[in-house]
Formats: C-alpha cells, structure tokens, sequence
C-alpha cells in the first residue's frame, strides 16, 4: 500500500501511542485489582469452610465430651486438633474455673464484646491468645455451666500470589484480626480491595505495597505501548484504505459520468381520489455497461460530500426533460420532481443549466419541480432565497422531502416558500399503531393544512394507510402500493395498466 499523507499517518499512529501510555497506571491498577478480588473471593471461601467445620465439630463435641477436664476429654480434644485441617486449638472454660485445652492448658481470654451470634448458643468471634499475643477467630459454644471454644486455623495469602508484599485481616466487629502483616511497609500500600461473608458476620481486606505493583506497572507500560503501536497501525490502515477508497469511487464516479451511465428512475405519485398520476419523483440510479445497478446508498453520500452531486443531478435532469417531452406533459400541471441538494442554491449555476435545457415549447418549467432534502443544514439561507426566487419566476416549485426528520423544520417552509411538504416513510409507516411518531403525522398534516400547503405521503404501502391519509386530507400518494421506481420505459408501459391496477386495488 503506498501511504498518502504520511505525516497524519505518522501524527495518528504517535496519537494512539501517548493516550494507551497515559493509561498504563490504569491498566496495572485493574489488573491488580482483579488479581485481589479473585484472591479475596477464594481467601473468603476457605475461611468459611474452616468456620463451618469449627462449628461441625464442637457440636459434635457437646455430645461427647462431660465438660470436666477430665484426661478423656482433653484426649478428644487432642486428637481432633491434630487430625482437623482447619481447627487448630479446643478449649474448655467451665463455671467451677476449670480451663483445658487440646494443648493441655488453656491459652485463650475470652473477649465477648466481639461475639456474633450464629444460632442459639453458638457465636462466632474473637479470642485472645495470651501466648502469642495475637487474636484468633473461633467458634464459643456455651451452656449454663461451660463454654466451648474452637480456634480456628488462621489463612494465609499463598506465597505464588505476593512473596511479604501484602496485608490480609479479617474484621469483626469493628475488631482487626491481623492474619499477615508487613509492618515495615504498611506506609507504603498501593491498593486495597475487600469483601464480605453472605454467611458469616466477618469481612476480610487484603492490601498490596507498591512492590507489588511496580513491577505490573512496567510491564503493562510494555502492554499498552504494544497496544497503543497495533491499534495506531490500524487506524492508519483503515486510513488509508478509506483514502484509497474515495479516491477509487470518485474515479468510478467520474467514468460513470463520462460513460452517461447516471439513469432515472421514476416513481409515480398518484391521486387516490381520482387514480390518476400527477408526477414523479426522480431517483437516480447508476447502470453499469454491463447492466448491474448500482444502489443510491453506495455512492449518493460520497457524491454529496465530493460536489460530484451536481454533474449527476445536471446529467439527470438532461435525461428528465427528454422524458417530459416525450409523455406530452408540456399542457398540463403534471411534474418531475429532481432531488437537489443545498450547494445547488448556492450560485446560479443550477438555475442557468436548466434554463438552457428550454430550447421549445414541447415541456414547461412547471412540468419540473425540485426537492429539498431536510437532513441536510442550508448553511446560506438568503443566498438560498434569492436562489430559488429566480426557480419561482420561472414556475418551476420546490418541495420540502423528509420533512420532520432533520434541520430546518417547518421554518424552512416559511423561510423558503416551499410549496408542497413530503411526509417522510418513517411517519406513515406508523399509521394503526401506537408509536409516539403519530402525534408527529399528525402535527406535520395540521401544519399543511393551517399554512395552505399542499401534502404528498412518501413510502405508502398499503390500502389503510392510504385510507388513513386520505381520512386526513393527504390524496397524493408515492410508495409500493401503486408503484416502484422504475426506467422510463417501464413506466411507459405502468402508465397503460395503471388506472386498472389502482381501481383493482381499491375495490
């Protein structure tokens, strides 16, 4: 592919570059993060299976045990503490002031304040140990005369996750049950995530240093340059593919025109109450030499955008006169409609060709009309005016196409002394429904009527809404039911069957 403008493709690709480099932070901080989270969520799932096997066995235990001290059951307890995987101290506080444990002694002070009851006679909270010094989380099943305490195995962050670079506590009560701890830099955590037990009143909150994150940020600096440079590529590619592409089509375009291969086709308008056509709105269609038709959608935007619209519509209307003459229309009121565009009323060019196309007296300028789309802004509004004015005086009309769907609105009705108003397809496709884009058909008919503008219904497709519309004073109609699009001769030919078809259709 040869690059054109290579210094926007070189700008757009640094572009991409430097902002997925402004969020590298980010990216390290949401990788981390998630990398916390998933610890957290399989950190919190042991901890409650240690929990509910502490819970499992002292109600085991307060079957089995007398609660004395005895030598029988500090041996129970022993053997449960040293084969349970998840209870690592039981311990026994009786009434009378006897205290003994799995470890022979007791080595827990009990600290009610931070008890959570589970269920009748059973909590969940926190005991001191006074060897260690540290709080442990345990399960304290009480009677009248004793209470028993399970201490539960404390977890710990798994060294593959953070080698002494991260800060994992359990809260209770307000209450911080310190599992692992990295007080030389406790000053210097990075990020923090937590998460709460749905069946245990316990959180746990797990903190990274900026050890941790460092690293992560480097090679995610990496990631996003890696990321900024591809993405930067292929905006460049689809750059200029969509540059090679326009430059394609407007030398298609240009063939097209050299070639006269820019056709129109008809649509009839019709009368619903009298059957018969009273114009036709002009579509341009591009026919290849070989007979394939090119959709308006592949190359009407490009050629309103390029200025190339205005050779098609000229070679257009050339082919519309020629038709006009041939249907004798030249004493009649009926018309052409020629879809324009706002550069056309920008200079006098428009007006001077059409002027030129009048070479006898075998058509009017009232057999031809033009029509101005609404999606479309008109940027000079009083070059516009001054423009059409001269269209006017030579009786030739404007209408007023999509009309409520874009710029403009209605003040372009009053600002342009547009004639008829073209209900776009998307209104009347509401007609028997209860879309809110009726009240809207409706406004847009109450406007007509109230300013003495007189109404043609695009996209109309069956028999109701055509009853519909007539109901509400809307007679001319433009769509499938009576009519396609269709070459000049294809019309010829509609026109022999078509008042058949229309009164076929109605009864």
């Amino acid at each position: 592919m040869k690059f054109q403008r290579p210094w926007a493709s070189a700008l757009l690709l640094l572009t991409c570059i430097a902002i997925t480099l402004t969020f590298h932070h980010h990216i390290a901080s949401f990788y981390v993060k998630h990398a916390i989270d998933s610890e957290l969520e399989f950190l919190l799932e042991k901890l409650e299976t240690h929990v509910g096997e502490a819970i499992d066995m002292n109600e085991q235990f307060m079957r089995d045990l007398t609660f004395d001290c005895s030598a029988s059951d500090i041996m129970k307890m022993q053997r449960a503490a040293f084969t349970s995987p998840h209870v690592r101290l039981f311990e026994i506080h009786t009434q009378s002031g006897k205290q003994c444990s799995s470890h022979g002694r007791a080595v827990e002070q009990s600290e009610e304040d931070s008890w959570h009851t589970l269920k009748d006679n059973v909590f969940i909270g926190s005991e001191l140990n006074n060897i260690t010094h540290t709080h442990d989380l345990a399960v304290i099943n009480t009677a009248p005369n004793y209470k028993l305490i399970a201490d539960i195995e404390p977890i710990h962050i798994p060294r593959a996750f953070c080698d002494e670079c991260a800060v994992l506590k359990v809260q209770l009560n307000n209450l911080d049950i310190l599992v692992s701890d990295i007080d030389s830099q406790t000053n210097d955590l990075a990020l923090s995530s937590f998460i709460y037990s749905d069946k245990y009143p316990f959180s746990l909150s797990l903190s990274v240093s900026k050890n941790y994150l460092s690293p992560v940020e480097h090679w995610s600096g990496a990631i996003s340059l890696g990321i900024g440079a591809t993405l930067g590529l292929l905006l460049v590619f689809a750059m200029q593919w969509l540059l090679s592409q326009n430059q394609t089509m407007e030398a298609l375009i240009k063939q097209g025109l050299q070639a006269h291969e820019f056709k129109p086709y008809y649509q009839p308008i019709l009368h619903s109450k009298s059957g018969k056509i009273v114009g036709c709105e002009v579509l341009v269609r591009w026919v290849k030499e070989d007979g394939t038709v090119i959709p308006p959608y592949q190359f009407i935007p490009f050629a309103e955008d390029s200025g190339l619209i205005i050779p098609i519509t000229e070679q257009l209307l050339y082919r519309v006169v020629r038709d006009i003459k041939k249907l004798n229309w030249a004493d009649t009121d009926k018309f052409m409609s020629v879809n324009i565009v706002p550069e056309h009323l920008y200079s006098n060019d428009l007006y001077d060709y059409i002027l030129s196309l009048k070479t006898d007296d075998s058509w009017s300028f009232n057999n031809l009309s033009l029509e101005i789309t609404e999606r479309r802004k008109i940027e000079d509004l009083q070059q516009a005016k001054v423009t059409l004015s001269k269209f006017y005086e030579m009786g030739i009309e404007l209408k007023l196409d999509d009309a409520g769907t874009g710029y403009g609105g209605f003040s372009y009705v009053q600002e342009l002394g547009i004639s008829t108003i073209k209900i776009d397809k998307m209104f009347v496709d509401v007609i028997g429904t209860d879309d809110m884009k009726s009240s809207v058909l409706s406004s847009i008919i109450a406007f007509a009527e109230a300013s003495s503008k007189k109404t043609i219904a695009e996209g109309v497709e069956t028999n109701e809404q055509v009853e519909y519309l007539a109901k509400h004073g809307v007679y001319k109609i433009q769509g499938y039911v009576y009519a396609k699009p269709m070459p000049f001769n294809e019309l010829v030919e509609w026109k022999k069957v078509a008042k058949n078809l229309i009164t076929m259709k109605h009864s």
